[in-house]
């Protein structure tokens, strides 16, 4: 049974970044991200747009002073190498003392298993949660998306919310109404349907007060989950929302047992559903006069 690090944090910590268990490297130097082909550093010190001061302490206490602590999900773990999928036994970190003592507001997520886990174990309930591309080794080929990732998270613009209260459904309607029915062309009785009066829960995006993307969050059935009304606000395309919010979507699906998505898509948006492990398993069709496809993915791989 091999044991994590200690936490960085201090009375001022509003950030935290938490991955899932320091690597081989990094438990013998008893640093963070001790590993060279690990980017963290610098993907962090290019987005707070200051040197990297190389050394250790210092490197810490930057963050420190910017309001960022360092920690990971795991307190105690067996793990054969340092990759994610091969932790065969583990015990979580108690964060409790952490809450009580620091003003956290934002959790990032350095990668899926460190997210999967503060999903299903329901961490950070009250805190903005983010996820972001693992600063390991084996995403260097995507440096540009990540980087990109990781200076959106630590600017702390963008917030996701999911529920079904009052301002959160108002939020979901006002986009579907701007892209639905003044873009699409989508008569508005057709859009909003009977199901828009039952009780469904809705993940929104905002930057700031600003609504830019939504899902309606609906079973299909006991095992498939539907990923329904899903739109992006025009100026807000492109960025990289759309597949982030899906991954929270799909997340909150896995932590609630289901095992497929099942989604319409329109015609324009296949490629889209398609780089994010959806495939085709319909003739097109049209709905509300747009050419649409089945699209699903397996949840379980």
């Amino acid at each position: 049974m091999q044991t994590g690090l200690a936490p960085v944090f201090n009375k001022n910590t509003e950030i935290l970044i938490l991955g899932s268990a320091p690597s081989v490297h990094s438990l013998e130097k008893q640093q963070y991200y001790g590993n060279q082909a690990n980017r963290f550093w610098q993907i962090i010190f290019t987005a707070l747009q200051i040197p990297d001061p190389k050394i250790y302490h210092k490197r810490l206490q930057v963050l420190l002073d910017h309001h960022i602590g360092l920690w990971d999900v795991y307190q105690s773990f067996e793990r054969k190498g340092s990759m994610d999928h091969h932790f065969s036994n583990y015990k979580l970190n108690d964060f409790n003392q952490l809450l009580e003592t620091a003003p956290i507001k934002t959790v990032i997520a350095n990668g899926k298993t460190a997210y999967q886990e503060i999903i299903n174990q329901q961490l950070f309930v009250e805190q903005n949660i983010y996820y972001c591309l693992s600063t390991s080794g084996a995403n260097n080929s995507r440096a540009d998306k990540r980087q990109k990732e990781w200076k959106q998270a630590l600017d702390n613009s963008y917030t996701t919310f999911f529920g079904n209260d009052h301002w959160i459904k108002a939020a979901a309607f006002y986009l579907r109404y701007q892209v639905f029915v003044l873009e699409q062309q989508i008569k508005p009785y057709l859009e909003f349907d009977e199901q828009t009066n039952a009780f469904n829960n809705y993940f929104v995006t905002f930057k700031h007060k600003e609504a830019l993307a939504t899902i309606r969050y609906e079973a299909f059935d006991s095992k498939t989950i539907s990923p329904d009304r899903f739109c992006v606000a025009k100026k807000a395309r492109k960025q990289g929302i759309a597949s982030k919010l899906l991954k929270t979507f799909e997340t909150k699906a896995i932590s609630q047992g289901y095992q497929f998505s099942l989604l319409t898509a329109e015609k324009q948006a296949v490629a889209f559903y398609q780089k994010n492990g959806y495939r085709i398993i319909s003739q097109e069709f049209l709905e509300d006069g747009l050419p649409c496809v089945k699209m699903q993915k397996s949840l379980t791989i």
